[in-house]
């Protein structure tokens, strides 16, 4: 099969022992991120399988009835960016692994890197030096504080490991099934979504983008937060009202923020609101990527594909494809 995958910025997946399940296939990798249809349909006018990294390139129905060639898509966790349906009426399969089993210690990582960088003053402190003075202002402990953890999923849940280590109260507000949940595994939760924007000290989103979560986080809650409160989103941005954390910011509640999602992404402004905050540390959605975890999602991205090649694929979502063949075959 002809094989291509589509940004892979530091050309990292060929280095992985998981590519190697692509032996036999031909595999094309662009190192570049393209959004331009015109020329998304030109470099993939002979793949028949694409590999997507998350949700870096969308992928229309304007660009899916250019690849007549193309007859599967092959991605892990959720799949906003790919027009499902335009897929289904062309014949082409999205498999995507949703890896609800799996751990997500990369993303737990980096959040937890965030909350120390952005408490303790750590990116603005190093500017200070660089610039050749010395400490800038006092930091806060976290010990004693309270974690808020607004979604508890797997990711969410190492989380509030992380923060309990640290000596901090873990406090947990999500929907009622992951509240008896975190209720289970010893933490306590809010009574309520207000109460909760109210008593954190450190409120971290971890909940997946779907339309029942999109501005999730209003300006009214934004409002409710501390002015020594930090908000961290490793999620994605669409939790937040657009523009609300920005002018929350301004207003002082929260203090401060910690951010590694954005509107639009590759975040190519340098004028970027975010960006100019003293109050705001943002790194550019780093959260997944690293080698090892990219080992664990990438050796299902390619289980899908040989699956798909021998002709039982797995993992799929739109599989109203699946029951049509099932029934031209039965016909015939």
């Amino acid at each position: 099969m002809n094989v291509t995958i589509l940004d892979d910025y530091f050309d990292t997946l060929r280095g992985l022992p998981c590519f190697q399940k692509l032996k036999g296939h031909s595999v094309t990798i662009w190192n570049d991120h393209v959004q331009d249809v015109d020329a998304l349909a030109e470099r993939l006018r002979d793949t028949e399988a694409l590999v997507l990294i998350r949700e870096r390139t969308q992928i229309t129905a304007q660009l899916i009835a250019r690849l007549p060639k193309l007859r599967l898509i092959s991605q892990r966790s959720v799949y906003p960016h790919i027009d499902i349906n335009a897929c289904t009426k062309h014949g082409v399969i999205v498999s995507s692994n949703q890896h609800s089993g799996s751990p997500s210690y990369a993303a737990a990582e980096l959040t937890w890197g965030l909350v120390i960088a952005a408490m303790r003053q750590i990116p603005q402190q190093m500017r200070s030096l660089q610039s050749g003075h010395w400490q800038i202002g006092v930091g806060r402990s976290l010990r004693g504080r309270t974690l808020g953890i607004y979604g508890y999923g797997r990711i969410g849940a190492e989380v509030a490991r992380y923060g309990a280590a640290f000596g901090m109260n873990v406090l947990v507000w999500a929907r009622e099934t992951s509240l008896e949940k975190a209720r289970k595994d010893g933490w306590n939760t809010a009574p309520n979504k207000r109460a909760f924007f109210e008593t954190c000290d450190v409120l971290s989103l971890h909940m997946r983008l779907v339309p029942d979560t999109r501005d999730i986080v209003t300006a009214e809650d934004l409002s409710r937060m501390k002015t020594s409160a930090l908000l961290v989103n490793t999620s994605r941005s669409g939790l937040i009202e657009q523009g609300a954390l920005e002018r929350a910011l301004v207003a002082g509640r929260p203090g401060m923020a910690a951010v590694d999602v954005y509107d639009e992404e590759p975040l190519s402004d340098p004028q970027h609101p975010l960006l100019h905050m003293s109050n705001v540390v943002c790194t550019p959605h780093i959260g997944y990527v690293t080698e090892d975890e990219y080992e664990i999602q990438f050796s299902d991205i390619f289980d899908q594909i040989v699956a798909y090649a021998i002709g039982r694929p797995i993992n799929v979502v739109n599989t109203d494809i699946l029951n049509a063949e099932a029934s031209d075959h039965s016909r015939a």
